[in-house]
């Protein structure tokens, strides 16, 4: 499982995260929703420390880390247990996706360079990316590029996989090639943390969502309970300007 308790990370004087709570069941898919400058993406960052959190601890699976009293070697298996997708790809510019892919495995878990690139393969197939294995990301869409990065957190095979707004870059059409692979990724039964704008495909997807505002988690329950119920103002408020600016009515979510 994983199990988040009184999470704090600021930036100088400014508070960002507030003392975050959040426990997930293996197998579990949580969506983490809200305005933009809440402090999602900086929370999932920090369970990777790629921010580091000033206070708190973080447990993903059998990896525990108090984050006022740790060793490096505690952060590096933690980060062990993690596969990120980031909302701008990160990828290797001067690498075809295939290497993209491999490096990581040859790196991280020292897996020899033939096995790591038949890996590689195996999972770009898995992606929809057969035949695309040699191309460098200038010669790849933006949808293409992100499954790029999903098929390297996937090679890893991860405890839990992070996706930091996945979508949040692509141009509208190539928004749902990136939800459909994730869809697939949810089909294998991965734990996966989803921070979104997309509100339709977390209430088809998340186990679990979660509202955030300020710093603060607001509110939480199962996507019916936040999409069709919601208990906070602030939810309410939030949702109603989605779907306003969706143009969608009440049933759209």
């Amino acid at each position: 499982m994983i199990k988040i308790q009184n999470l704090h990370k600021s930036y100088g004087s400014t508070e960002i995260l507030k003392g975050i709570d959040v426990e997930l069941k293996d197998g579990e898919v949580l969506a983490i929703i809200g305005p933009s400058g809440s402090g999602k993406s900086t929370f999932l960052r920090c369970l990777n420390f790629l921010e580091k959190p000033e206070r708190g601890i973080i447990q993903i699976d059998s990896e525990e880390v108090n984050l006022e009293k740790y060793q490096k070697s505690q952060v590096v298996k933690l980060r062990g247990k993690t596969g990120m997708v980031f909302q701008n790809y990160n990828l290797f510019k001067n690498k075809t996706a295939l290497h993209n892919v491999s490096e990581p495995l040859r790196l991280t878990k020292k897996i020899p360079k033939n096995q790591a690139e038949q890996i590689a393969y195996e999972i770009l197939a898995e992606v929809g990316l057969k035949g695309k294995e040699l191309n460098y990301p200038v010669a790849l869409s933006g949808g293409q590029q992100q499954r790029v990065g999903i098929a390297r957190a996937l090679a890893l095979d991860p405890y839990v996989i992070l996706f930091d707004e996945p979508t949040s870059s692509l141009d509208p059409e190539l928004v749902e090639e990136v939800l459909n692979v994730m869809k697939a990724v949810i089909k294998q039964g991965r734990t996966m943390i989803v921070v979104t704008h997309e509100m339709e495909f977390a209430k088809e997807v998340a186990d679990r969502v979660i509202f955030m505002a300020d710093g603060h988690i607001i509110e939480e329950g199962t996507p019916e309970e936040i999409f069709e119920n919601p208990q906070n103002e602030r939810t309410k408020r939030f949702l109603k300007n989605y779907l306003t600016l969706h143009n969608l009515d009440g049933d759209g979510i």
